[in-house]
């Protein structure tokens, strides 16, 4: 069954509310197995609605619009759809009845102007609408069938769980079965993550591609004639992708890869500590917002200036004078010097340049050195050349330092 979403109002159109009903009801949708074609925005205007409307018809089984039946002036939708099949609105008894209940449940005067939420067009079911005060109403013109719901996205979510879907459900026999699992990476840009799955595509399933900077996720989907088969199809394409991009997928659950790292470090009985200097304690605000966190995470030591790395982490003045702030000399110093103090299993630290000033031929913006140190291993230090603005490069930076911490604890502990 295809289906089709047409989202209105001009505040959507002028990028004053974000559309989150359709991401919502497109996800919901397509998860039941339905065939999403189409997505339309439109604004307050009545001919553009019907137009929607019209376009909706020739192309899709089933119509779902949100939004334009509250009581102002610039709520159109009934009075677009009423001209569009070619019937008059009527009052809806029973619509006036359970709004006039809504509000004095709610202890709110029923006002002559909400009286125009009751009129629907001629021949419409009624969708009740117990969360809020705007009826919805349900019409079928040339074998397509339209719902029109409140734009209110509690309403909205709601009455789509309690009287679309069922009514889907009922006219949609003989769809597919639908899995769907978001695998996210780092470490490759888009397009060589495209060059390595090259030829990955198979019949019945698919993959979409999402750049979420720094990260490239992938959603990948399968559909089949009964759950195992929809199962089957995805389990075998994710075990393909997995081999194909290898360490670079580190999550194929929706975690974040400071849940990742969180989990890694809890499974190995592992603590850690943090010696910042160019990000400011942005990876240790990731790691704190995952909860029990405090179960590996001893300290993080934001040392800015080169005077508190000398006295907070113990880094030599003479190495910061002879190799500067920015360094290999320096970075290992400072994750040697924050987990001795905070006496952690592992401990690393990152100084660099991060914009939009202070760079030189040597050592340009985008200059990153991480370090990490190990209670039993040897200390060591990476080199990184990041660019974009300053914010981008701390936000890679954070990103590259738990990869670091991921790929060292997989491998190396």
């Amino acid at each position: 069954m295809k289906v089709e979403i047409i989202t209105t109002g001009d505040e959507i159109m002028s990028g004053v509310t974000l559309d989150t009903n359709f991401y919502w009801v497109a996800d919901k949708l397509v998860s039941l197995g339905f065939d999403l074609g189409f997505h339309t925005s439109v604004g307050d205007d009545e001919e553009a609605i019907i137009e929607a409307f019209r376009t909706a018809q020739r192309r899709a089984e089933a119509v779902i619009v949100s939004g334009g039946l509250g009581p102002t002036t610039d709520d159109l939708t009934a009075e677009a759809a009423s001209r569009f099949f070619g019937v008059p609105l009527e009052l809806n008894d029973e619509a006036l009845e359970m709004m006039k209940r809504r509000f004095d449940e709610r202890g709110y005067k029923f006002l002559e102007v909400n009286r125009k939420q009751a009129y629907v067009p001629k021949g419409s079911k009624i969708l009740k609408n117990f969360w809020g005060t705007a009826p919805g109403f349900q019409y079928e013109g040339e074998g397509v069938v339209f719902f029109f719901l409140p734009g209110v996205p509690k309403e909205f979510k709601v009455m789509i769980e309690e009287y679309v879907v069922p009514e889907l459900e009922l006219r949609g026999i003989g769809r597919k079965k639908y899995k769907k699992k978001l695998i996210k990476t780092f470490g490759l840009r888009e397009s060589e993550v495209a060059e390595r799955l090259q030829g990955i595509e198979r019949d019945g399933a698919e993959i979409g591609y999402r750049a979420h900077f720094p990260e490239i996720h992938l959603r990948i989907s399968a559909y089949g004639d009964t759950e195992n088969e929809a199962e089957r199809l995805l389990s075998g394409l994710l075990e393909d992708i997995i081999s194909r991009l290898g360490e670079c997928v580190f999550s194929t659950e929706g975690e974040t890869l400071e849940e990742i790292v969180g989990k890694l470090l809890s499974q190995k009985r592992l603590t850690l500590a943090l010696a910042e200097s160019c990000t400011g304690g942005l990876v240790a605000h990731r790691v704190t917002n995952v909860p029990g966190s405090s179960n590996y995470f001893e300290r993080g030591v934001v040392s800015y200036s080169n005077k508190s790395k000398t006295e907070i982490l113990g880094v030599p003045k003479e190495l910061i004078e002879s190799f500067g702030a920015v360094s290999s000399q320096v970075v290992e110093a400072m994750a040697v010097g924050v987990r001795r103090l905070a006496n952690t299993d592992l401990s690393v630290s990152i100084s660099g340049i991060a914009g939009p000033d202070g760079g030189t031929p040597e050592k340009p913006v985008g200059t990153v050195f991480i370090g990490i140190s190990h209670r039993y291993k040897a200390t060591v230090s990476r080199r990184f050349q990041f660019k974009g603005t300053r914010e981008e490069i701390k936000l890679i930076t954070s990103e590259v330092a738990f990869d670091l911490i991921r790929k060292f604890v997989l491998n190396d502990v």
